[in-house]
């Protein structure tokens, strides 16, 4: 049974994975300051947010490389570093499979562009409202 205080406690961890100041911290110490085992964490994590923590942390720290990439002007190096990977190429790799290009690809994409990068949060709400005819604004009123 998810309890408020282990709600809070899970989306404490959830902000200390997506923080880069806590990007030393490991599964197990951040189970441990939620007051839970590893195993129990992962599974509660899981079943709260739709993924493992390790993949929670994998996506936001993508999410925020291609906001870097798309607004700043570091070097892919000092963007996969900055974002807490030790290894350009998994990074390259992780990103690729992500957003379909390697990350000098999507900057040179996008660079210039006018487009502007949602959270992904809200990508999730778009698909949501053209997926599901309940939100369909081309519903007939009188249906």
């Amino acid at each position: 049974m998810l309890t408020y205080d282990r709600l809070i406690r899970l989306c404490d961890a959830r902000d200390k994975l997506r923080d880069l100041q806590q990007v030393e911290l490991s599964v197990a110490e951040i189970a441990t300051a939620a007051a839970m085992s590893r195993f129990h964490f992962i599974r509660q994590f899981r079943a709260l947010f739709g993924e493992t923590p390790q993949q929670y942390r994998t996506r936001s720290r993508l999410e925020m490389a291609k906001h870097m990439l798309v607004n700043g002007e570091d070097s892919i190096t000092d963007i996969c570093m900055a974002v807490g990977f030790s290894s350009l190429g998994s990074f390259s790799t992780l990103f690729a499979r992500r957003f379909g290009q390697a990350p000098s690809k999507y900057r040179q994409r996008l660079a210039g562009s006018a487009e502007q990068l949602a959270p992904d949060c809200m990508g999730l709400l778009r698909a949501a409202w053209e997926r599901d005819s309940q939100f369909s604004r081309s519903q007939d009123a009188s249906d």
